[in-house]
C-alpha cells in the first residue's frame, strides 16, 4: 500500500486510509494520512468493525476509486488480493496433521476470514480484482466462482533503490567479519519469519548432507533461536549456522551471500526471491512460489519439485555451488520487470480504467 500511494501521488490525490499508518515523511508531501482508529482485536475478530469503518470514512468523502488490500475491503473497491485464504487453508490441511491440525482447526482467524472472504467474493462486492499471480486468479475462480474477466494479474515488486549489485560492496566485508565467517566461505542466505513453511529444515538436512565446511547459512527473520541451534548442532552444523533475527533492514544481508535458498511448500509470491536476484544473487526455490515465474533455469537459479526432499534440495544447492559462471549484473537486470515504477503504471491503469 505505501509503495502505492508513493507511485501514485505523483498523478493523483492520494489518501491513504488504514488501523495502523505511516509517518507523514515516509511518503513525503501529497498523500493525506487517515487513521482509521478503534481497538484492534486479536485474531481476526476487528476485521469486520474495520471494514464498515472504512464505509463510514468513504461515505463522507469524495473519490474516484478505492484501492483495497484484505478481505476486510470496503465495498465497490478495486481489492489486490496476494492469496487466497481459502486455498492456502486446503493447503495446510493436506500437509499438517495431528495436534497441529488440531489447533488451527480451533483457531477462530480462519473462519473469520473465510466469512469475510466469501462475502466480498461471491457476494461481489468489489468493483474489480488483482491478483498476485495466475494461480491466485484460479484459485479466486474455482473457490468463489469470480468470473475470470473481473480479475487482472499485477505481481509484486521490489525497489532498484534498495535491492542492487552495490550491496555486496557496502556490507559483505562487514557482516562476514560480524558473524566470524571466513572471507573465502560459500554463503546461503535464507529469509522468512514462517521458517517451517519455507522450508528451513529441509535446507539444514540438504547442508549437512552436503558435508562441505566452507557452506555457512545466514538466516534472517523471526526464528526459534535455541531450537534452530540444537537442530543444527545435531546435523554437525555448528558454527556454520548463522541466526540474525528480525531486522527492518533486511537488504543489507543480501550483500553477504553467494546464493539465495528458499524451499518453501507453499507461497502465493516470495517477494525475497525477486529482490535476492535484484541484488544479483542466483535463487533455490520451488515451484510451489508464484515469483518461481521469474526463475530462468541455469540462467538465474534454479527450481525444485519437491521442497521437503533434502536430497533435491541438496542437488539443488551443489547446482549453484558448482561454479557455474553466475552472471550477478545478468541476474539483477533478468528482474527489471518487476521493478516497483513498473508494476504500479499498469496499477494505476486499472484504477483508472473503473474510476468513478
Amino acid at each position: 500500500m505505501l509503495e502505492a500511494a508513493r507511485h501514485l501521488r505523483a498523478t493523483c490525490e492520494v489518501s491513504v486510509l488504514a488501523q495502523e499508518v505511516p509517518s507523514p515523511g515516509e511518503l513525503g508531501a501529497g498523500v493525506h494520512i487517515k487513521r482509521l482508529g478503534g481497538i484492534q482485536y486479536p485474531m481476526g475478530f476487528g476485521l469486520s468493525a474495520t471494514r464498515r469503518r472504512s464505509e463510514w470514512y468513504l461515505s463522507r468523502r469524495k473519490h474516484d476509486v478505492v484501492g483495497a488490500f484484505g478481505v476486510q475491503a470496503p465495498e465497490d473497491s478495486v481489492v489486490w488480493f496476494q492469496s487466497v485464504h481459502g486455498a492456502w487453508l486446503e493447503h495446510c490441511r493436506a500437509r499438517r496433521h495431528g495436534m497441529s491440525r488440531w489447533l488451527q482447526a480451533l483457531n477462530p482467524f480462519h473462519p473469520i476470514v473465510q466469512k469475510l472472504e466469501g462475502g466480498l467474493l461471491r457476494g461481489r462486492r468489489y468493483r474489480r480484482l488483482i491478483a498476485l499471480t495466475e494461480t491466485v486468479k484460479a484459485d479466486l475462480k474455482r473457490l468463489y466462482d469470480v468470473p475470470g474477466k473481473d480479475i487482472d494479474v499485477i505481481p509484486n515488486g521490489f525497489r532498484r533503490e534498495e535491492f542492487n549489485l552495490d550491496l555486496r560492496n557496502s556490507h559483505r566485508e562487514e557482516l562476514r567479519h560480524s558473524l566470524n565467517i571466513p572471507a573465502d566461505a560459500w554463503v546461503v542466505l535464507f529469509v522468512a519469519n514462517e521458517w517451517e513453511r519455507k522450508g528451513l529444515i529441509p535446507l539444514l538436512d540438504a547442508l549437512a548432507q552436503m558435508r562441505d565446511p566452507d557452506v555457512h547459512l545466514v538466516a534472517v527473520g523471526r526464528l526459534p533461536v535455541a531450537l534452530i541451534n540444537a537442530l543444527s548442532s545435531a546435523r554437525g552444523l555448528t558454527g556454520r549456522v548463522h541466526l540474525v533475527g528480525a531486522t527492518n533492514r533486511v537488504s543489507q544481508w543480501f550483500g553477504i551471500a553467494d546464493a539465495f535458498v528458499l524451499p518453501t511448500f507453499y507461497e502465493a509470491w516470495g517477494m525475497v526471491i525477486i529482490e535476492a536476484m535484484a541484488s544479483g544473487l542466483p535463487v533455490l526455490t520451488s515451484r510451489n512460489a508464484g515469483a518461481a515465474e521469474a526463475v530462468k533455469v541455469g540462467f538465474n537459479g534454479w527450481l525444485l519439485d519437491d521442497p521437503a526432499d533434502p536430497n533435491e534440495v541438496m542437488r539443488g544447492c551443489l547446482r549453484l555451488r558448482a561454479g557455474l559462471e553466475w552472471r550477478a549484473e545478468a541476474i539483477a537486470a533478468s528482474v527489471d520487470a518487476y521493478q516497483w515504477g513498473r508494476i504500479f503504471e499498469r496499477y494505476e491503469a486499472v484504477l483508472r480504467s473503473v474510476a468513478q
